[in-house]
């Protein structure tokens, strides 16, 4: 399979770009073109996604439900940014390249109220009516359960 090829609004491969509709539930936006593969004609569509060019994607005729041809700058406007706008069988073909990072991650997933000089997320001040911890201590001076282990 080929590698994902990066790209910006500027340099796109000439082509004919469309919105595509697959049976109703799948949009891929890329550039397309029409091939003969297994004896009938396809759809070859190269998937934007994000920063790159995917790999094509083959759809038979009889699935698609809406084209929509568009320009290449409309494509680029318009494609995925998140794994989680490309069908399944696309999103498992995304190239290392293309993997997004954790900027990605729901708000409730990242942890934005550690100490960064302990790893500790602890507010409680130890002999404060707050503190319900034991007498351990961890090596930094930390006594939250997270360091000292229970």
């Amino acid at each position: 399979m080929p590698e994902a090829t990066p790209i910006t609004a500027m340099d796109l491969p000439a082509g004919d770009y469309a919105i595509v509709e697959v049976l109703g539930h799948r949009t891929l936006i890329g550039r397309v073109a029409e091939i003969e593969r297994f004896g009938t004609k396809m759809l070859q569509i190269e998937p934007l996604f994000g920063d790159v060019m995917l790999a094509p994607v083959l759809v038979g005729g009889g699935s698609l439900y809406q084209f929509t041809p568009c320009s290449a700058e409309t494509a680029y406007a318009r494609r995925p940014t998140r794994t989680y706008q490309l069908p399944g069988s696309v999103a498992a073909t995304i190239p290392p390249l293309a993997l997004p990072n954790n900027n990605e991650l729901p708000s409730f997933l990242v942890d934005t109220d550690s100490d960064e000089a302990t790893g500790c997320s602890d507010d409680a001040l130890p002999g404060t009516a707050d503190d319900w911890r034991g007498t351990e201590v961890h090596p930094d001076g930390c006594t939250c359960p997270d360091c000292v282990g229970y």
